[in-house]
């Protein structure tokens, strides 16, 4: 692929971001890096070369977060492209299992749950996307895309913990 406007290589990024909806409240962290320092997000980031992304949403809210969550399915895509390359982040709804929240100290200095009223209070103490994307979980207004047991990994070939349809 030729060199970005940047002069860097073109980057091509797979990320996923996770709201785990626990008691009418949703899981946000506060960044403490780039763009979104200072401001809360949904828990996630980039999908590892040899993750499917329920296993890398999985796995970065545990990091982040302490909170052990299981993913209910797709609720949202977000592309993006500018002159660095492509960006595709892929929201996952999710179940937590078990842990109190806690901020990793790294990436993140707060992770705690909102409910609709502190999402609306915040303002701009809270990325747009995760705002939006918080509220229309809180309010039942997202379709969901769950990962498709009945699919017949066998007969197409596919492993389905490294194969994995959502629909």
């Amino acid at each position: 692929m030729a060199d970005s406007a940047a002069g860097r290589p073109w980057r091509n990024v797979t990320a996923v971001g996770a709201l785990v909806v626990w008691d009418g409240a949703v899981l946000l962290v506060r960044h403490t890096y780039g763009g979104a320092r200072g401001r809360y997000l949904l828990p996630g980031g980039v999908v590892d070369p040899d993750e499917t992304l329920d296993v890398a949403v999985a796995r970065e809210v545990a990091e982040e977060t302490g909170v052990v969550a299981r993913p209910v399915g797709i609720v949202g895509v977000r592309s993006r492209h500018d002159p660095g390359g492509n960006d595709t982040y892929v929201m996952f709804l999710m179940e937590p299992l078990s842990g109190e929240p806690r901020p990793d100290g790294y990436e993140n200095d707060d992770a705690r749950y909102f409910d609709a009223g502190d999402l609306e209070r915040r303002g701009d103490e809270i990325t747009a996307l995760s705002r939006y994307m918080a509220l229309a979980a809180l309010h039942g207004r997202l379709t969901v895309l769950r990962h498709d047991d009945e699919f017949d990994y066998g007969a197409a070939t596919r492993d389905p913990s490294t194969w994995k349809l959502f629909r």
